[in-house]
């Protein structure tokens, strides 16, 4: 807005030459650039893929889970690693603070990734190529991939999506050999679970029961901010937690608690009833988990403390 009120009659004034020479540029360069556009995006050869659905968060968490359930190969950080068929259907989920899973891709080799966010918006960001996509809850975007390069790429958000955004970084290597898998540090990468068959009647033993949390400590996306290395920049590390004792705000009031099975219990179905001191900035959010998920995932957090 001008400060001034413009003179009378400015409308009608005649335009000198030069300025219209710059208009008459500009307009030819927009034209231009419009035409650009449309020829880049029929012709080019990294185009967004147009396809997306219509789609629910728990439905597309369910599609994602099952997917690296069927194809993880390892972990890596807590995160899975799935190695995907070529011309096979890829399902990444994005979540405060993660990307999951780790790709491990074929170079030159096609691939249709289903991509979508369990909560907030989050911008798919691949570097150091810088393609960007952005990604919203309750829509399944299609994007058809092809690594034409090998190598080790970061996947990163570039929206802001709260306290731990900046730790929001996923990873997709590229390969043209078997050997190659050495260059990135995945020939001891730690192996993924062996899945644990129920059987009918018997109670599972305590080895099973630590299997199967940490299994859903790894596909539930707790590890993005629950670590297992001693690290709280978001939230209380796992390991050594159990049967400790923690300070906790509730109803505005510090208390000391003991970290034991109801705790756990409460803070996984209600997170926000007792906030840990010190994390009040990073609030957890409720996860789909069942009452058998909660009994496993006690039982890891318990072996992560002997």
């Amino acid at each position: 807005m001008s400060l001034l009120s413009p003179v009378e009659g400015w409308y009608y004034k005649k335009v000198s030459k030069d300025e219209k020479m710059w208009m008459v540029i500009a307009l030819i360069l927009c034209l231009m650039m419009f035409v650009w556009m449309i020829m880049w995006h029929v012709y080019g050869k990294q185009n967004p893929s147009s396809l997306t659905y219509k789609t629910s968060t728990a439905e597309f968490s369910k599609l994602s889970e099952a997917y690296i359930k069927n194809n993880m190969v390892g972990v890596d950080k807590g995160i899975p690693v799935v190695r995907p068929k070529p011309n096979s259907d890829v399902f990444v989920l994005a979540e405060m603070w993660r990307w999951s899973p780790v790709l491990i891709l074929q170079k030159d080799q096609s691939y249709k990734l289903h991509i979508s966010s369990r909560d907030v918006l989050h911008g798919f960001s691949i570097q150091p190529v810088n393609m960007n996509f952005q990604v919203y809850p309750q829509y399944d975007y299609v994007l058809t991939f092809k690594p034409t390069e090998t190598g080790e790429y970061k996947v990163i958000c570039n929206e802001f999506c709260g306290i731990g955004h900046h730790t929001m970084i996923g990873k997709i290597v590229v390969i043209d050999k078997e050997e190659d898998l050495k260059l990135y540090g995945y020939e001891n990468m730690k192996k993924a679970p062996d899945p644990v068959v129920k059987k009918t009647n018997e109670p599972l033993t305590e080895q099973e029961m630590v299997l199967l949390g940490e299994q859903a400590y790894t596909l539930k996306g707790c590890a993005a901010c629950h670590k297992i290395d001693g690290t709280k920049e978001l939230a209380p590390a796992w390991n050594g937690l159990f049967g400790k004792s923690e300070e906790v705000r509730e109803n505005g009031k510090i208390i000391s608690v003991k970290v034991d099975e109801d705790y756990i219990k409460e803070s996984i179905k209600q997170p926000q009833q007792k906030i840990t001191v010190g994390f009040e900035k990073s609030p957890m959010p409720v996860f789909p988990v069942t009452d058998e998920d909660i009994d496993h995932i006690i039982a890891y957090i318990k072996s992560l403390s002997k």
